[in-house]
């Protein structure tokens, strides 16, 4: 099976080392809430700095600006140190809501010589268009399945897959319809599905659950944000589903303050232990599905405003990986066999 990319179709073999969950533009402002922060006059107008950084690895969500990846120049150089490290393939999960914008990926995709795959469907509830909760499942499916086919409306430039699409804390009706939906759609064109689930909740049981009863290709589907947290019973739910599930938080190493965390926004573990956990996970037999990537959504993420870059997983993580004694062999595997055969279907 042959792949849709922002430039075009490619082969299974063209794929290379793939980070399956990136962003190369967008915009979370729809969950922006400003609130006081000290020492800082508007933080719905601050830009993010060195001298704010403090404040942003206490809570990401602090000054608007964070929220925003929106500089084309700079995103293109960002990625190119993703393929400097030996990267050919990022997954674009932006969707339109957050800041998808098609001709601008196949830019940057041009211009950096990377694999670019966009993808198609709808992001969490906050986000989705008014028209949608009057839509049945196979109108949504229909608009995901147009945009594989035969490419985003006013495009040329074809989505590669399904996601992610977005799962709440409060996962409700309107997002359980766009999961069938995606079922629906990957049946119709035989991609693979990346599921957003809110990092901090064990929702992804009941949206894997969902999308199987709907007919969905349980060797195609992807549970995100496995990893904040490191549930071991969650994450084995997922696995003995016959799921892909996703570490894609490597770089997040965050204590959020007391004040503003709640039961949808919370602490991160740090990548030691991420490693340490993909080791166990590995050592019970589950290699083949595990998906690794880092997610970059926020300023302070990209090399530019200090942090570890799109690279990061090549970088730091796989040296970090031999160091707890994960293999080659698994980690080929977890770079580029299984991204290949969840997005092409193809072992």
């Amino acid at each position: 099976m042959q792949i849709n990319t922002v430039t075009g179709k490619i082969k299974r073999e063209e794929l290379g080392v793939v980070s399956t969950h990136e962003h190369v533009l967008l915009d979370l402002t729809a969950f922006y809430r400003s609130l006081p922060v000290k020492g800082i006059s508007d933080p719905s107008t601050e830009k993010v700095k060195i001298q704010n950084l403090g404040i942003l690895y206490r809570d990401c969500y602090a000054l608007k600006d964070n929220l925003i990846l929106d500089d084309e120049k700079l995103q293109a150089k960002e990625l190119l140190y993703f393929k400097k490290a030996g990267g050919n393939t990022v997954v674009d999960a932006s969707l339109d809501g957050i800041g998808r914008d098609p001709l601008a990926l196949k830019r940057i995709a041009e211009k950096t010589g990377l694999n670019i795959i966009m993808g198609t469907g709808f992001y969490v509830g906050e986000t989705h268009p008014a028209a949608l909760k009057d839509m049945t499942d196979d109108q949504i499916a229909k608009i995901m399945t147009d945009e594989i086919i035969n490419g985003v409306k006013g495009t040329s430039v074809k989505a590669g897959y399904i996601g992610e699409i977005g799962i709440s804390e409060i996962f409700d009706d309107r997002e359980r319809a766009v999961l069938r939906a995606a079922a629906i759609a990957q049946q119709n064109t035989g991609v693979a599905v990346n599921v957003h689930i809110n990092p901090w909740t064990a929702n992804g049981k009941e949206a894997a659950d969902i999308l199987l009863k709907c007919g969905a290709d349980r060797s195609r589907i992807c549970i995100s944000h496995i990893d904040v947290e490191n549930r071991e019973d969650y994450v084995l739910s997922l696995l003995d589903k016959g799921v892909f599930v996703e570490f894609d938080n490597f770089g997040k190493e965050y204590y959020i303050k007391k004040e503003v965390r709640n039961s949808g926004y919370g602490l991160f573990v740090h990548d030691t232990e991420r490693v340490s956990f993909l080791k166990k996970l590995i050592d019970r037999g589950y290699v083949s599905q595990i998906l690794l990537s880092c997610d970059v959504c926020l300023k302070i993420l990209l090399h530019r405003y200090g942090g570890w870059g799109y690279d990061h997983l090549l970088t730091n993580i796989v040296p970090m990986m031999r160091e707890f004694g994960i293999s080659e062999n698994d980690i080929t595997t977890m770079l580029k066999d299984n991204p290949a055969a969840w997005l092409t279907g193809e072992k």
